[in-house]
């Protein structure tokens, strides 16, 4: 099974003939999983990066995206931006480039008209269905972690307070009261009974 960024590479393949075919010079592109400068927030599906040292630019599209025509015409509107220069950017050129494909000349990302679907159909059939969404916004509003619940011991003499897990009170003992020695477990019942201590969760640090 294909993953997300070898299914862009089939796909940027088959757009570089498109502006071939009405005569336009193509720089070096690669095309990645990435998410736009702005983050996740951000609106656009797609965008366009130089890589300095050569010349040469990546476009990254968003790895959240599922629907390929969606994914295909940020793509070509993102290449078209990057074939007719920063000059020419959204201008005349840019939107009679659009339009050729179908994507009415505007300037913002869309799923474009008829034509554009009739165009797309066959390099969806060669190269297959995207791949779904790599990855999921976090949940972050589960449930947090169950703490370990202390049970509390005092000097019965002076009071001192502590807290202390069931596993040590039964394996070691209870804790020594700095000044009267051992303390005692708060129990629910007397403990001869099958009674257990009173316990209290743990107050993370």
């Amino acid at each position: 099974m294909k993953t997300r960024d070898e299914w862009l590479a089939e796909l940027l393949s088959y757009l570089q003939s498109w502006f071939e075919e009405l005569g336009f010079q193509i720089p070096g592109f690669q095309i990645r999983s990435g998410f736009p400068s702005k983050g996740r927030g951000a609106q656009k599906t797609a965008e366009s990066w130089e890589k300095q040292e050569d010349g040469s630019f990546i476009i990254f599209v968003r790895p959240d995206r599922s629907d390929p025509r969606e994914v295909i015409s940020a793509v070509v509107l993102e290449m078209s931006k990057v074939v007719v220069g920063p000059k020419d950017r959204h201008g005349h050129l840019f939107r009679f480039l659009a339009s050729s494909f179908g994507l009415g000349g505007g300037k913002s990302e869309r799923s474009g008209d008829r034509e554009f679907l009739d165009r797309v159909a066959p390099i969806m059939d060669a190269i297959g269905a995207l791949p779904s969404p790599e990855i999921a916004p976090a949940d972050l509003t589960a449930a947090p972690k169950q703490t370990t619940r202390q049970i509390k011991v005092t000097c019965e003499k002076c009071g001192y307070v502590a807290r202390v897990s069931r596993k040590w009170l039964s394996e070691v003992g209870p804790p020594i009261c700095p000044d009267h020695g051992a303390m005692t477990p708060q129990w629910s019942s007397k403990p001869d009974h099958g009674s257990v201590a009173e316990e209290e969760p743990d107050v993370p640090s």
